[in-house]
């Protein structure tokens, strides 16, 4: 085909390779995905193999990966105010939007609490951390976890507690004692503030025998997320379920990331991290929302059907972030 020039770069570009690089970066995330389902409805892997998995993913990989990527992020860099203040602001705005939306179109309480849940809870670790690593690199997973120290506390503490809010219709000090309790123990939480003091203390680079085996264990979990993420799906169901949960599925894959985008136009950070926190912000709904709203007693099916709802779409919105990201 004859070469036309690229708007951004004058340089040679191929007519119809305009959404290859979309295509490049969302095909394996797919295949990898679509792979972990496939398997477990054959039957050929069982599902407990995953979910044994998944427990090294939560204990040990990730941890491992957040730890490693967490110390060696600039914490001191001038734009980390504004990082804070505008993915907080977005997490608080977005569970009051999903419940105003929700009380608009009459639903009940549990359900309710599901939307505000969500609203915030993307799968920024199972699928963000392989899709940030395909399409960003290095480069990429660096400012995720500088995105990861400065927000997962908030990304826990307000999502839970704007749920607990809309089901009880209120908040008290037993409830964020709780709360509080289940992040003293999770060991992503864990692993981000011993990275941060890491960092604080300007221990950027561990010896190398520590370092080598975060990073072995840290590459474990790229593929193996992914692979989960498609074993704990439900296609079948999703299209049954599409109506009642298209404005959830839309606030959460479509609205989320704009509302972050613009907090970030306002308080304004380098042009590489707005793209790592708008594209993990567009992620499907993270799918340890099921075990929260079975937790606190919420409609965990609802949970359920969004969770596979967003996931299915997201082959769809994703490139289109993608493609306005300029990633």
């Amino acid at each position: 085909q004859p070469a036309v020039q690229s708007p951004k770069t004058g340089r040679p570009k191929r007519k119809g390779a305009f959404f290859m690089n979309e295509i490049s970066i969302i095909t394996p995330i797919a295949a990898v995905i679509f792979f972990g389902w496939f398997f477990t409805s054959r039957g050929i892997i069982p599902q407990e193999t995953f979910r044994h998995n998944n427990k090294i993913l939560y204990w040990l990989s990730i941890p491992a990966l957040l730890l490693r990527l967490t110390a060696r992020a600039d914490l001191t860099a001038p734009g980390n105010i504004h990082l804070v203040l505008a993915v907080h602001a977005a997490y608080i705005i977005m569970p009051l939007l999903a419940w105003a939306a929700g009380r608009i179109a009459g639903e009940e309480k549990n359900r309710l609490a599901i939307s505000a849940l969500v609203s915030i809870r993307s799968n920024q670790v199972f699928m963000g951390i392989p899709a940030i690593s395909i399409a960003l690199g290095p480069a990429g997973l660096e400012s995720l976890s500088l995105y990861f120290a400065v927000s997962l506390v908030g990304y826990h503490m307000i999502s839970i507690t704007s749920s607990q809010m809309v089901l009880s219709g209120g908040i008290t000090l037993r409830s964020l004692a709780k709360t509080a309790k289940k992040l003293a123990v999770n060991p992503m939480v864990l692993a981000c503030f011993l990275g941060i003091g890491f960092s604080a203390a300007g221990i950027h680079v561990f010896p190398r025998a520590l370092d080598v085996t975060l990073k072995v264990l840290g590459d474990i979990g790229t593929g193996m997320a992914l692979l989960a993420v498609g074993a704990g799906l439900d296609f079948r169901s999703a299209p049954a379920v599409l109506r009642k949960t298209w404005r959830d599925s839309f606030i959460k894959l479509i609205v989320q990331p704009a509302l972050v985008w613009a907090c970030l136009l306002l308080w304004p950070v380098g042009n590489l991290m707005v793209q790592v926190v708008v594209f993990v912000c567009a992620m499907p709904v993270a799918v340890n929302s099921l075990v929260v709203a079975q937790g606190m007693g919420m409609d965990d099916q609802y949970a359920s059907e969004l969770i596979a709802v967003t996931t299915l779409f997201s082959a769809i919105t994703l490139p289109v972030w993608i493609r306005v990201l300029g990633i």
